[in-house]
């Protein structure tokens, strides 16, 4: 007779099997088949009041005498992938719900899957093979610290990659800028770099533990527009209401300012001839800075044309005498001054 375990066992079996027909599920029927075969070899296993594993694995003196090894490894690697696919599952459900970069998720899942396959291994060789685990973990524990020792770059970008994905400080699509001036938008975060692309569409491989050790400026979060400046230096003769004024009148109906939002002109500082002034307006995405700012350059180049400033100091014309004894310095106009007399030697 059948004990309680088959009982429960085979009935569960059979019903996720089942599931695993129908194509309602869709993506879970995988999940349904490897937990169906999961109870069935469970249900199989030679055990008191089993008489059917007792026949198949000849443990009842007759039967077909089947490999329990083989049984054995087949179902700790089944139980291994159904684990790693629920946790998979769980990350994409729970934890990275609304995520819409998978390389973080992905990053936490093969971090997850090699310590389940790791167990799973030790699992095999105590529980099928009958070796002592302890010996393969002090084996294990040397090896790991030679590689430790010999990857400990490596390894160092990789804890770094998965710091980078649990504090979250920016995201595929965001675009940042290193303390090295690096910029680019973020592609990839990935076990050991991180990957960008710069405006001239060109790939940046950074490693990891560089990224977390620099000042990294996130300029897509918080979420909203970008603000932007350009700065110029106007004559100091000119009004600074004039120049403001004009700024001003060039913001308006710039097709890359954000909706909703007002440029605003200001006088920020002294030099020697000129003021110098910025004007700062608002863009829905840092993508789109080097489009307004030289559509807004333009505008602002026209606008002071309009109202005659020029921008910068005024040309000043400058006259170059040669040091030369023999050149005859002319006299200017209207000046009394003889010219100097010639040499007699």
């Amino acid at each position: 007779m059948f004990s309680w375990i088959e009982i429960l066992l085979i009935p569960a079996a059979f019903f996720l099997l089942l599931l695993r027909l129908l194509p309602y599920f869709g993506a879970y029927r995988p999940l349904f088949g490897a937990g169906g075969m999961l109870l069935l070899i469970t249900s199989l296993f030679p055990r008191t009041g089993n008489p059917v594993g007792q026949f198949l694995f000849g443990a009842s003196g007759g039967g077909l005498h089947l490999p329990r090894e083989v049984f054995g490894i087949i179902w700790w690697i089944l139980g291994a992938w159904l684990l790693k696919s629920l946790l998979q599952l769980v990350l994409h459900r729970l934890f990275f719900a609304d995520n819409d970069e998978p390389h973080a998720r992905r990053l936490f899942a093969d971090l997850a899957s090699g310590l389940i396959y790791v167990l799973a291994f030790f699992g095999i060789v105590g529980t099928v093979f009958h070796e002592p685990v302890s010996t393969f973990l002090a084996t294990s524990g040397v090896l790991a610290i030679v590689l430790g020792l010999s990857l400990q770059n490596i390894l160092g970008d990789i804890l770094a990659g998965l710091a980078i994905n649990i504090e979250r400080p920016f995201g595929a699509g965001d675009w940042i800028t290193l303390a090295s001036q690096t910029s680019g938008q973020v592609m990839q975060v990935n076990w050991r770099a991180t990957r960008l692309r710069t405006w001239s569409h060109d790939m940046i491989i950074i490693p990891n533990s560089l990224v977390t050790k620099a000042i990294v400026t996130n300029h897509s979060r918080p979420k909203g527009p970008h603000r932007c400046v350009i700065t110029l230096g106007v004559d100091l003769a000119v009004s600074p209401s004039r120049v403001i004024e004009a700024l001003q009148a060039a913001s308006l109906g710039g097709q890359d300012v954000a909706h909703g939002t007002s440029p605003k002109a200001y006088a920020c500082a002294f030099t020697d001839t000129l003021i110098k002034y910025e004007l700062a307006f608002a863009i829905d995405s840092f993508g789109l800075s080097p489009a307004a700012k030289s559509d807004m350059l333009g505008r602002i180049a026209d606008a002071f044309r309009e109202h005659g400033i020029q921008i910068g100091s005024p040309v000043t014309a400058v006259r170059v005498l040669r040091d030369d004894p023999a050149a005859v310095v002319p006299s200017l106009p209207g000046s009394t001054s003889p010219a100097p007399p010639p040499d007699n030697d």
